[in-house]
């Protein structure tokens, strides 16, 4: 299970995608949306570049900062739709159709061909909360 922090910070945050294409970083915001079971999905058009970049490497980081400055980092590989039970992808689906908010805007449905969802099999979670940085570990540019 994971710790009620991160989980407040994986529904309430935009999260930021790290990819990797031809040695080249690529990140996007992205939305994810957890299940019951505590797994991250991650939704987007299937037509999209990033899909093409994970595909090729599906290795990813997902990053974010909550508003009290702690900062979660979660690594870890994307399985395809086509990777997993054709039961599970249905249910997720529908579960994402039914509590993301928006998504009728960009999707006609639960089972609409122009959507893709990847679950995230999680390797890694690295997390810091702001009680415990160092202080003096962090610099800022002075304020002109």
């Amino acid at each position: 299970m994971l710790n009620p922090r991160i989980v407040s910070m994986i529904v309430s945050k935009t999260l930021f995608m790290g990819t990797a294409n031809d040695n080249l970083p690529r990140v996007r915001p992205m939305r994810p949306f957890l299940d019951k079971d505590q797994n991250i999905w991650l939704i987007s058009y299937a037509n999209a570049e990033k899909i093409k970049e994970i595909q090729n490497n599906k290795q990813v980081e997902l990053c974010t900062v909550s508003d009290k400055h702690d900062v979660l980092r979660i690594q870890g590989s994307l399985l395809m739709e086509e990777e997993l039970s054709d039961a599970e992808v249905a249910l997720v689906r529908k579960q994402i159709f039914e509590n993301v908010p928006n998504l009728g805007d960009f999707f006609a449905g639960a089972d609409d061909v122009n959507m893709v969802v990847c679950k995230l099999q999680i390797k890694n979670i690295i997390f810091r909360p702001m009680e415990t940085a160092k202080k003096n570990e962090l610099n800022f540019p002075p304020v002109d």
